[in-house]
C-alpha cells in the first residue's frame, strides 16, 4: 500500500493512491483471517466476514487498476468498449522515470522492501516464504502456548478487526491531506 502511495509521486499520476485505498479492504480481510486463528476458530462469523471483505477488496482493487490503466492510455478492445469511457479522458506518456528519488524517512513496514532489496530473488522467496510459515504457524497455534485472557466473542473479534483497519484508514486519510504526514509509529 505504501509502495503504490509513493509511486503516485514517482510517475506523477495521483490515480495509484487510489489503489492504496481500494486494497484496505483485502488488508482487513487479512486482519480478520488472523482473528479467526487467534480466537483459536471459535468465532465462525469471521469466515463469512472475511468473505465478504475480500470480495469487496477484490472489486476494489479491480476498479483501481482499471483507473490507472485508463490514465495511462489503455483503451479496451471493441466488444468491452463501454469500458473505455468518456472520450475526454487523455493519455498520460510517461517516457522515464528517474527511480533515484530520496525517498523520505521509514514509515513502517512500506519501507521493509527497501531493506529487501539487495537481496536476490532467490533469497527473497526463501525469506518470504520462511517469515509467512512460521508467522502463519505462531498465528494459528499460538493460542495453544499461552492462555489468551480473552474467551472467543464475536464483539471482541470484530473490535480486533476494525480497530487496526480504521486506524490503517484514517492513516491513508491523513497521509492524502497532509503529505509530510508519515504515521504514528
Amino acid at each position: 500500500m505504501g509502495f503504490a502511495w509513493r509511486w503516485a509521486a514517482i510517475v506523477d499520476n495521483p490515480k495509484w493512491k487510489g489503489l492504496t485505498w481500494g486494497l484496505i479492504p483485502l488488508h482487513s480481510s487479512g486482519i480478520t483471517a488472523c482473528t479467526y486463528h487467534l480466537f483459536y476458530n471459535h468465532i465462525p462469523i469471521l469466515v463469512a466476514f472475511q468473505a465478504f471483505l475480500t470480495c469487496v477488496g477484490n472489486s476494489t482493487a479491480a476498479y483501481a487498476a482499471w483507473r490507472i490503466a485508463v490514465s495511462n492510455g489503455w483503451k479496451a478492445p471493441e466488444k468491452l468498449s463501454f469500458l473505455n469511457g468518456s472520450d475526454e479522458i487523455k493519455a498520460k506518456v510517461v517516457s522515464v522515470v528517474d527511480v533515484s528519488v530520496e525517498s523520505p524517512s521509514p514509515m513502517g513496514f512500506e519501507d521493509l522492501g527497501d531493506a529487501l532489496a539487495k537481496d536476490n530473488d532467490y533469497i527473497f522467496l526463501v525469506k518470504l516464504f520462511v517469515g509467512c510459515a512460521a508467522a502463519s504457524y505462531v498465528i494459528k497455534y499460538g493460542e495453544l502456548l499461552v492462555d489468551f485472557p480473552v474467551v472467543a466473542n464475536p464483539y471482541a473479534g470484530f473490535a480486533f478487526v476494525l480497530v487496526p483497519s480504521l486506524l490503517n484508514t484514517f492513516k491513508w486519510y491523513k497521509r492524502s491531506r497532509d503529505p509530510a504526514f508519515e504515521g504514528w509509529f
